[in-house]
């Protein structure tokens, strides 16, 4: 049987693929103008929604969290960055690349890279990896 469906493709062999999901413990996507919109699979390797957990591939840094919602490539993200333990502020990211895995056999993994969306997210980038060399560079001296 196919990995995945168009949905209106599947609805006339809905039964079918419920019958071969419950007994393969394979998961079928569901899609729309070739994009995933939905799985069905057997209950223990699909979870209801109420969040998608992900891991952010930001440039310098990779961040695991959970989003409301499986963002689309493109899209901005908008996050509070924190610069010092009192002071903070507003980055945005674009999403390039949306990859996910789904398994029987273990939980689905869903992996966003983003890069910098505007100028101030870029000079925060480029202070945050200068402040990590400095910092590399300190411990190093102080080690010798």
């Amino acid at each position: 049987m196919q990995k995945s469906y168009g949905i209106e493709a599947a609805r006339a062999q809905l039964g079918e693929i419920a019958d071969y999901v419950r007994t393969s413990g394979e998961t079928i996507a569901l899609t729309r103008h070739g994009r995933p919109i939905a799985v069905i699979g057997p209950t223990k390797a699909v979870k209801p929604a109420g969040g998608v957990e992900a891991t952010l591939y930001y440039p310098h840094t990779e961040r695991t969290c959970v989003l409301p919602a499986l963002p689309r490539t493109g899209e901005e993200l908008v996050q509070d960055e924190e610069l010092s333990p009192t002071e903070s502020t507003e980055t945005r990211w674009i999403i390039t690349e949306v990859q996910w895995h789904l398994a029987v056999d273990s939980s689905p993994s869903v992996g966003i890279t983003l890069d910098p969306a505007d100028d101030h997210t870029r000079q925060i980038m480029k202070q945050q990896e200068a402040d990590r060399i400095a910092a590399a560079r300190a411990r190093r001296t102080t080690e010798q």
